[in-house]
Formats: structure tokens, C-alpha cells, sequence
């Protein structure tokens, strides 16, 4: 798998770091810190570029097929 990093470019998945989903926008505080979302549809991830630059990516990915949607800066407007 390979991800396109918007400072580097497209690099093998090993250069990241998978750190967190990102939590439902409408979900309760309990749930968003403590309960673990399982999803086979599309998910937000927080990834880290550990290798490359160290930028903090999230990406909207398919956790099933393990195919990336959208790749943006934490931080930046999507």
C-alpha cells in the first residue's frame, strides 16, 4: 500500500505510522474516547509520516480493501 504524502509524495505505507481512528463528530464524549469503532466502510485515520517529513496526515481510507480516498494535513481545510 502506498501513501501520498502532500509533502514527499506517494511512499510505501512503512515510512507511516497508524496512530488513531478519528472519532465520530456525533458521538457522546464516552464513546468518542473509550469505545473502539469497527467499521468496513470507509474511516478516518490519524496517520504520522515517521519516516518522511513527520507531517500528521488524516486519511480517509476503506479499512476493508485498504484503498485511500483522500489524504490532507491535521490541521488543514478538507
Amino acid at each position: 500500500m502506498n501513501i501520498r504524502c502532500p509533502f514527499c509524495g506517494r511512499r510505501d505505507v512503512e515510512e507511516f505510522q497508524f496512530r488513531t481512528l478519528v472519532p465520530e463528530p456525533d458521538a457522546e464524549a464516552f464513546a468518542r474516547l473509550y469505545e473502539r469503532v469497527n467499521r468496513s466502510d470507509d474511516s478516518l485515520e490519524y496517520w504520522q509520516h515517521v519516516s518522511g517529513c513527520r507531517a500528521w496526515l488524516v486519511i480517509r481510507r476503506n479499512p476493508t480493501t485498504a484503498e485511500i480516498h483522500e489524504v490532507h494535513v491535521l490541521g488543514e481545510a478538507q
